[in-house]
């Protein structure tokens, strides 16, 4: 996997909004810690060899604002459960991203959270970053700079770093660090989380095409050879 340079800032102009930025986030953590706490809980008490198959994503299940690309209409729905801080999910970004690019008629493609706090101690923050820029109309730009940058901030300086692409993005300072610490925001975060223990998700990323659980191959065409056989299902 590639390894990203940490993006260059301008020092003087943005000290000050830098040391706001730095008071905001250290108040999310703390409530991320709160979160975090009962989340650890949960996922350190699970043993792979004994949880169940994951279960049906039934249709009748509402996610309020969910995150879609595609066709809203399209007869197939692949829903991926996943945590920014995942090496896994950073290696099937860029495959969904290319695949969607061709399917984006046929597949409606939507992201649920699924932050392993356990181990990705940055998981939440980097939720929080994306939900928030999705206030501004950014979610999926943002998604994007995340996972394409994983390798950089995931190893520290995450909060700097997700500034530094809410400026690049243009977004309003202001707002974006005000939106990353909503409580409502970290509320749809772990609502999301909720859902995929219902459905007995213990990794990520864990993928449903129309409800089912998919292993889904590690390549392109691979990605691709599933979904046609899904399509050509339902002809």
């Amino acid at each position: 996997m590639s390894k990203h340079k940490q993006p260059k800032t301008k020092e003087n102009p943005q000290a000050p909004a830098k040391k706001s930025a730095g008071i905001i986030w250290a108040g999310l953590l703390a409530v991320i810690i709160v979160v975090a706490g009962s989340l650890w809980y949960v996922t350190s008490n699970q043993s792979g060899a004994d949880a169940p198959a994951p279960g049906t994503l039934t249709s009748d299940v509402e996610v309020p604002g969910e995150w879609g690309i595609g066709n809203p209409d399209a007869k197939l729905r692949l829903v991926e459960f996943g945590d920014y801080q995942c090496g896994a999910c950073g290696f099937y970004h860029s495959i969904v991203k290319e695949v969607m690019e061709e399917y984006s008629d046929d597949v409606y493609f939507v992201w649920h959270h699924f932050p392993l706090v356990n181990t990705h101690q940055f998981a939440v923050m980097a939720a929080s970053a994306a939900e928030a820029a999705g206030r501004q109309g950014k979610f999926w730009e943002m998604h994007d700079k995340i996972m394409r940058n994983q390798q950089m901030w995931s190893r520290g300086m995450a909060s700097t770093s997700f500034l530094n692409y809410a400026r690049e993005l243009g977004l309003n300072d202001e707002q974006f660090l005000r939106d990353v610490r909503d409580e409502a925001i970290l509320e749809r975060i772990e609502t999301q989380y909720n859902l995929g223990l219902s459905l007995n998700i213990r990794s990520v990323p864990s993928f449903f095409i129309n409800g089912e659980f998919v292993s889904m191959p590690q390549t392109v065409d691979g990605f691709k050879a599933v979904l046609e056989a899904h399509l050509a299902e339902l002809d």
